[in-house]
């Protein structure tokens, strides 16, 4: 609570130093919004925290923005269809292994391999996803995971196998 109090003057006064330095015009208002909002945020943090559960709000942020990613991915290759090289493909498939790997840690799961199967026929889409987990804890977590990396693919969740070393 302490460490929540500081945050909030803190804001305050940075909020309020960088709107005496805006100069009056276009910007002020811009400023005055996304100041209001990022105020809003961390004020309604311990709120949010109390209804999302303590650490589940980042992790569906973070989720969240890897979903944007890999959407903004898939509509950046689509508008390339000219340049479809194997180089590109390669440096596409890289990135979705990374997305997946970044939802595994968001999950606080360890891989220590991740593979990912494409479409034949064009090599950017996902058929399948094979990952081999590192002792992992809680077997919910791993459901949860599976389900949230088949809803990344828009695959069915028997297509994602988890298969897990070392003992529970």
């Amino acid at each position: 609570m302490n460490e929540w109090l500081k945050m909030l003057a803190g804001s305050l006064c940075v909020i309020t130093i960088l709107l005496h330095l805006v100069p009056d015009g276009k910007f002020e208002k811009y400023v005055k919004f996304y100041a209001g909002l990022l105020f809003f945020l961390i004020a309604a943090g311990p709120v949010l925290e109390f209804f999302a559960g303590e650490g589940k709000l980042e992790r569906l942020l973070e989720l969240e923005f890897l979903r944007e990613e890999q959407y903004d991915l898939k509509t950046a290759v689509e508008g390339m269809a000219d340049l479809k090289n194997d180089q590109i493909r390669s440096y596409y498939q890289q990135e979705l292994l990374r997305q997946v790997e970044g939802i595994l840690a968001a999950y606080g799961l360890t891989a220590s391999g991740v593979s990912l199967d494409f479409d034949e026929k064009e090599g950017y889409t996902v058929t399948g996803v094979s990952i081999v987990l590192d002792l992992p804890e809680d077997e919910n977590i791993t459901e949860e995971a599976k389900k949230e990396i088949s809803g990344l693919f828009l695959i069915e969740n028997n297509r994602v196998r988890i298969n897990e070393r070392g003992p529970r």
